[in-house]
């Protein structure tokens, strides 16, 4: 700028050549022209423009033009700002100052920039003003960070203030210097509660010994640090935070203070909790849980699972659920899944899956859809439940019925025939009665008997000791191995043994004093077992064949002609009545 002052033709300017300029005028450029500020000064009454080269690149394209002409010239569009500022220094001798005075400029382009400015008059010898000697330094760019910092804080304090997270700021010892609205919430407290608070007294005692131990450890090392812990509300109701905490320092890069940011976690917790508490359920289930994606693959595994199907969780996880599947059950999965994909649920039925064995289960599945959290369906969870001991408790309870139906059957054809016997031919009604009524309780016994035995069998010789036992036992000779008889012979012998026993005691040796019977059975081993009775009567009255069959001889031969291979054979010798008697002893 030196040069360009020197040879410019200041002759040709209301300032007129160099060489006549006052001597103060001249001081002033050889001042400005070294000086590192930015100088300008407006000359004369048209203001004409000399400056330096810090001073240039303020003014951008208007350089080098501007100087030795008057400044309404290249300051145009900010004239109407600048003149009045000039003149009041340049008429009235005033000093102007200003901080980030701003200005509309063109250079070229137009924007709003900003200056420190300090206008101050340069006088003659006589005390007239000269010229305004300007010293600016432009402060746009400083402005620009001012704004936008204070445009983020003020951002950042409207975040703080409306967020319902909640942000604190304290020193080492817990005591309280800013609380945002959001913490206020969080622990039911004002502002101006918490300022006369500690974060000791709001903290929970189970949790402050961790708390301070993490905040001194950040007031030695700064680093920052994690914790959830719990507040003790206003109201006296804990509630579960996580603090993110982040140290403060000074200038000299000691923590004095810290930052929190404090989340509420209590819902959080609370669904953690109750999901562990789910798991747990679920981890103990009898029933077999398991998850799979859509593709059919096997993503979780319980206990129950493992129980049902044989498989460890390691075994199948990521594998296709397709191996728990009968071959003539795959398409029922994938209809199930079809049905998932469409968001159904499938309500529990009967089904048949495979176990690790091979062997097939019988299973009662559900099914429902897994969201994710956008409520998209990612996949199934199966429940399964074990009805193979359901499914043989049905099948036995089945057969009982059948049985059951049978016996009734059986018990019903029995006593008819035993009404038939008794009164078809009888001519004394009182005594049929009471024989009928014998024979019943004798049929009675004998199922008391099978009852001991599950109905699958009876020992035969209690069979027979209870067909005699209204009788005296010294006058019964009982011999025989120990047999197991089967139901429906059970029946048969008992009301023979009892039509037996009661004809020798009205026409037997049971009708003297001294008369006796013997009761005598085995075993004959062949393509089928074959049981072998002897009745044996002695010692009574004179034995005659009748002149025809009685109801207790056509019952016996009745009872035993119904069983597979049985026969009766009645002997009727003059030393006493024998009876043999053969059957099956096939359970059939």
């Amino acid at each position: 700028m030196a040069a360009l002052i020197r040879d410019y033709d200041w002759a040709a300017t209301s300032l007129g050549p160099m060489s006549s300029w006052p001597v103060p005028l001249k001081c002033a450029v050889d001042l400005a022209l070294p000086s590192q500020a930015q100088i300008v000064m407006f000359c004369g009454p048209e203001f004409v423009a000399i400056y330096n080269d810090a001073y240039a690149p303020s003014i951008g394209t208007k350089h080098p033009a501007a100087l030795g002409r008057p400044a309404r010239e290249n300051w145009a569009e900010l004239w109407e700002d600048l003149e009045p500022m000039l003149r009041r220094v340049f008429e009235n001798g005033e000093t102007v100052t200003a901080k980030d005075r701003p200005f509309y400029i063109e250079r070229p382009v137009p924007e709003t920039v900003y200056f420190d400015i300090s206008y101050s008059p340069i006088y003659d010898a006589n005390g007239k003003v000269l010229a305004v000697f300007c010293i600016v330094n432009e402060t746009t760019e400083r402005v620009g960070y001012e704004v936008a910092l204070r445009r983020s804080e003020e951002r950042l304090r409207s975040m703080i203030e409306h967020t319902m997270v909640g942000v604190i700021q304290a020193d080492l010892e817990g005591h309280l210097s800013f609380v945002n609205p959001g913490f206020c919430h969080i622990v039911g407290y004002t502002r101006e509660e918490l300022l006369t608070l500690t974060l000791k007294d709001i903290t929970h005692p189970e949790d402050l010994p961790e708390d301070m131990a993490q905040v001194r450890n950040l007031g030695v090392e700064g680093k920052s640090f994690v914790i959830e812990k719990r507040y003790i509300r206003k109201d006296g109701t804990p509630i579960w935070v996580s603090n993110h905490v982040s140290a403060v320092k000074d200038r000299d890069g000691r923590v004095g203070e810290v930052v929190a940011v404090v989340v509420d976690i209590t819902a959080r917790r609370r669904a953690l909790e109750a999901e562990r508490h789910l798991a747990a359920i679920i981890a103990s289930s009898e029933d077999a849980i398991l998850g799979i994606d859509l593709n059919m693959m096997i993503t979780d595994w319980n206990g129950g699972a493992e129980k049902v199907y044989g498989y460890t969780a390691g075994e199948v996880l990521g594998k296709s659920v397709a191996i728990l599947i009968p071959e003539h059950r795959v398409d029922e999965e994938r209809r199930i899944i079809d049905r998932i994909k469409a968001g159904e649920r499938v309500d529990p039925h009967d089904t048949v899956r495979r176990h690790k064995s091979g062997r097939e289960v019988q299973v009662s599945l559900s099914v429902s859809p897994i969201y994710d959290a956008y409520g998209r369906i990612v996949g199934a969870s199966k429940n399964a439940r074990d009805i193979s001991v359901r499914i043989e408790a049905e099948r036995t309870k089945n057969v009982l019925i059948a049985e059951l139906n049978h016996r009734v059957k059986n018990v019903l054809a029995t006593v008819t025939a035993i009404a038939r016997q008794t009164f078809g031919k009888a001519t004394d009604l009182e005594l049929a009665g009471a024989t009928f009524e014998a024979r019943l309780q004798s049929l009675a016994r004998a199922h008391d008997l099978l009852t001991h035995g599950d109905w699958q069998s009876a020992s035969l010789e209690r069979l027979v000791r209870e067909a005699v036992a209204p009788y005296p036992a010294s006058r019964f000779q009982i011999e025989g191995p120990e047999i197991s008889a089967p139901p429906k012979l059970v029946v048969a012998l008992s009301l023979i043994l009892h039509e037996l026993s009661t004809n020798a005691a009205k026409y037997g040796p049971l009708s003297t004093d001294t008369g006796k019977v013997s009761v005598v059975w085995s075993v004959v081993r062949a393509e089928e077992p074959k049981l072998l009775i002897d009745w044996i009567e002695r010692g009574g009255p004179p034995v005659a064949s009748p002149t025809r069959r009685g109801f207790g001889s056509q019952l016996i031969q009745g009872l035993l002609s119904a069983e597979r291979g049985g026969q009766v054979e009645m002997i009727y010798a003059p030393s006493g009545f024998r009876c043999h008697l053969q059957a099956s002893l096939s359970a059939e």
